[in-house]
């Protein structure tokens, strides 16, 4: 790997990022309010957008299945709320965003939000609380409330939720709670509770493999444990790697999985981007950020 942009523009801390479904565009959210469009093919701003809903926290690219061109970008934000805009080009070529919606999930900051693409299921977590969304297309983009956990009327989880990922082809899903140290796994339909796994240490970030069903975690104490999801005799999680790297701040760092499955992505609280080879456990890679 190389660098090959470097992207400035932002006046805040880079909370998220996401990569449009034509692997050429990224956009990118911060704690100054702004969502910013970034060519990929020639590194320039294509456009910023302002969400009004403080920190951007999550953006999620929803591609509409009917029309290759268009795009929904789904923002979501400190203040509780979940903003959609619809991407389109115009006959000059000109990229417009069109702002379509915005619903207010939680009375809370959004921690994450995951969504599954084939089904359009949205999940967004908070404090204590969980939000299932079914997206639906009538004309234009609607959400239809399918899950909250727990119900509203009941008290919140004594943990934070803070990170979601749909798994079994999207009929299930699970979440990873910070303080909590467990990961705890449900089946969509019906709401069913399958699985509750406890860490060794608390979670900072996560990412699922689907196709390998493999787990990254940060582990916040000496670095990132990747698990393997068994279904045999019942879903489960077990241990099979141990990242072993020097954390010398308590900071949450972002861990991904490669297309493939086979390299593990970590940042580090020293500005290096490390590449793991998920089989030996051996780093493969340092990049430089900044």
């Amino acid at each position: 790997y190389k660098l090959k942009w470097s992207l400035e523009g932002h006046r805040g801390p880079i909370n998220c990022i996401a990569f449009m479904g034509d692997g050429n565009h990224i956009a990118s959210g911060s704690d100054d309010g702004h969502v910013t469009i970034w060519s990929l093919e020639d590194g320039s701003l294509r456009k910023r957008l302002k969400p009004k809903q403080g920190p951007v926290v999550s953006l999620k690219w929803l591609c509409d299945d009917a029309h290759t061109n268009i795009y929904y970008l789904l923002s979501a934000g400190a203040n509780g709320t979940l903003v959609i805009w619809l991407r389109t080009i115009a006959q000059n070529w000109q990229v417009l965003f069109e702002w379509v919606h915005m619903e207010t999930v939680f009375d809370s900051a959004v921690e994450c939000m995951e969504l599954d693409q084939t089904h359009k299921l949205l999940v967004l977590t908070t404090q204590g609380r969980i939000a299932l969304y079914q997206i639906m297309k009538e004309g234009r983009v609607n959400l239809h409330l399918v899950q909250v956990h727990p119900p509203p009327q009941h008290p919140r989880l004594p943990s934070l939720p803070i990170s979601a990922h749909f798994f079994d082809q999207g009929h299930c899903i699970m979440f990873a709670f910070l303080d909590s140290c467990e990961v705890i796994a449900w089946k969509i339909a019906p709401w069913n509770q399958i699985f509750q796994h406890k860490m060794r240490t608390r979670i900072g970030s996560t990412a699922y493999h689907e196709t390998s069903q493999s787990l990254l975690v940060w582990n916040l104490v000496d670095g990132v444990d990747i698990y393997r999801l068994a279904h045999q005799p019942t879903s489960s999680l077990h241990h099979i790697q141990h990242l072993r790297l020097k954390i010398r701040r308590n900071y949450i760092c972002h861990v991904q999985f490669n297309s493939d499955g086979k390299v593990a992505i970590t940042g580090t609280d020293n500005g290096q981007i490390l590449l793991w080879d998920v089989n030996s456990g051996q780093l493969a890679q340092v990049l430089r950020h900044g």
